[in-house]
């Protein structure tokens, strides 16, 4: 166990989810700049921290998946670990309200995907895919990584419904009652895979939640369901915004019957060569509500929460008051200055760029780590 106020300088909140802060902080002997992420002890068990470290440590050597360094610690209050930081921040930061645009969309969708094959290669599912999981590392999206490993189950394993962030959450998942378990699968993943490419693409999400009392779920239901009738069903107007390709690709990925749903992603290849967006969708006339637009994207935390979250920090002893002119100088100076030390940047298997290094990566210590990973910390959700 450490005392974190005698060992680091927190510089910046990062990142806040539900059970995790990240903080970028400044090793105070080495001068090194690096991502704790804190979780804290009465509401995180030491065997769901194990969990998500080990995790993060197998699937590591994936160049889309982020790196977990082989460190992790406990404080009196938070059990802790290290990971790499995104000054580009999450999708969240970067999708704006009519989307990234299809070259970009496809971009993300590409990676995503391969980070999703190695992680159901492995017999896992991440649970958790949204646009604060999904991290940028350059700004025309050439090189994103998916983080937080928090809700990463087995397949097939049973889990309990507790507080999945519904807009994301597939139907089989919603329709279990909370506490109740239900079977962790693949297509799960699939689902949120559907609903991140959505949000790329149009800049908004597909409904608030997929149950029979949300009217525009209701309505993609209905359209869903029509599909080679020979008057078709009127298609819900944000899904106008998509080509006929597209709109191909999410019925498949967003079938509402899990037995159907495709349990992995394999088919967007198929796709990345096609248009994604209408040519001459009116994007002014399809918008049906701005509750369904950036600020249904995720969970961001209030100021109180951020102030509560302070004052537990100094409850446990960790400095929290330090200069903070010096300390944005020399973070701005920082990220100037990083450079992204990029393997097989035009590597063309991005779908099976599977990286399995034998041994786990170690947190660098040293001014050489300084100068080669300043610039590839990471946001984590």
């Amino acid at each position: 166990q450490i005392n974190l106020a005698e060992e680091f300088d927190i510089l910046q909140i990062v990142g806040e989810g539900w059970f995790g802060k990240i903080l970028l902080v400044e090793h105070r002997v080495t001068d090194t700049e690096m991502v704790l992420k804190a979780l804290p002890k009465p509401y995180v068990s030491i065997k769901d921290f194990f969990r998500e470290f080990h995790y993060g440590l197998q699937l590591a050597h994936h160049k889309n998946i982020i790196t977990t360094y082989d460190v992790a610690f406990e404080t009196a209050g938070f059990y802790v670990f290290s990971q790499e930081y995104a000054p580009l921040g999450d999708l969240t930061a970067n999708v704006s309200e009519t989307g990234i645009g299809e070259m970009y969309s496809k971009k993300v969708a590409k990676q995503l995907a391969a980070a999703l094959d190695y992680i159901h290669l492995h017999d896992l599912v991440h649970r958790d895919i949204k646009l604060d999981n999904i991290l940028v590392f350059k700004s025309d999206f050439t090189r994103i990584k998916l983080c937080d490993f928090g809700e990463t189950r087995r397949a097939g394993s049973l889990v309990l419904r507790r507080n999945e962030w519904i807009p994301y959450s597939p139907p089989e998942v919603l329709a279990t009652p909370t506490d109740e378990t239900y079977k962790c699968e693949t297509c799960h993943d699939v689902w949120q895979f559907g609903i991140v490419v959505f949000v790329c693409l149009t800049g908004c999400l597909p409904w608030q939640k997929a149950a029979l009392d949300d009217p525009r779920y209701s309505r993609f239901i209905y359209w869903h369901g029509s599909a080679g009738v020979l008057q078709p069903v009127r298609k819900p107007k944000l899904f106008k915004l998509l080509s006929s390709k597209a709109q191909r690709l999410l019925r498949k990925f967003l079938d509402p019957k899990a037995e159907r749903r495709p349990s992995s992603v394999h088919e967007l290849s198929r796709y990345l060569d096609d248009r994604w967006l209408a040519k001459s969708a009116d994007r002014s006339e399809e918008r049906e509500d701005e509750a369904l637009c950036p600020s249904m994207y995720s969970f961001h935390s209030s100021v109180e929460e951020k102030n509560h979250l302070l004052s537990t920090l100094v409850e446990y002893g960790i400095e929290t008051t330090v200069d903070r002119s010096n300390k944005k100088d020399r973070i701005r100076q920082w990220i100037q200055n990083s450079s992204i030390v990029e393997e097989d940047e035009e590597d063309p298997d991005v779908m099976s760029g599977a990286e399995d290094a034998a041994e786990p990566r170690s947190a660098p210590r040293s001014d050489t780590y300084r100068n080669r990973h300043h610039g590839s910390h990471k946001r984590h959700g």
